[in-house]
């Protein structure tokens, strides 16, 4: 667990959220390589709590909601977009960076940053305010 933020940071919604937007980062390449939900996984167990939903039922509902999101070519990049909009609105400071950092964490897990990565992570930033100079 990282000192700077404490295990009451997120409640239920917030923390599915910040889990979501991990795994969009780790299937925006077309697969979710295991290194990449290693550290899922890890984030997951330092902050999910015991009254949440089973964590394994939020996996398969938002695996399975990213799916859908991907499944139409059409409408992708709305939807993505609606989908990110949705993930981080109404984020503290604090958690704007845990997210960066967690999905930052993701897309270097496996040790090859995708295109489809990079413009991913590109545009949370620009959806959380972060601008690079």
């Amino acid at each position: 667990m990282n000192p700077n933020y404490p295990e009451n940071l997120f409640d239920e919604a917030t923390l599915k959220n910040v889990i979501a937007c991990a795994v969009l980062m780790s299937s925006i390449d077309g697969e979710i390589h295991d290194t990449e939900w290693q550290v899922i996984q890890s984030f997951a167990d330092t902050y999910w709590k015991d009254g949440y939903i089973d964590f394994e039922l939020f996996q398969e509902e938002v695996t399975h909601e990213i799916d859908r999101v991907f499944k139409d070519e059409e409408t992708f990049q709305e939807r993505l977009d609606q989908f990110i909009e949705t993930l981080t609105n109404n984020l503290s400071s604090n958690q704007k960076n845990i997210v960066l950092t967690l999905v930052g964490d993701v897309m270097a897990a496996d040790g090859i940053m995708t295109l489809e990565e990079s413009k991913l992570f590109s545009k949370l930033m620009n959806t959380l305010g972060i601008r690079i100079s």
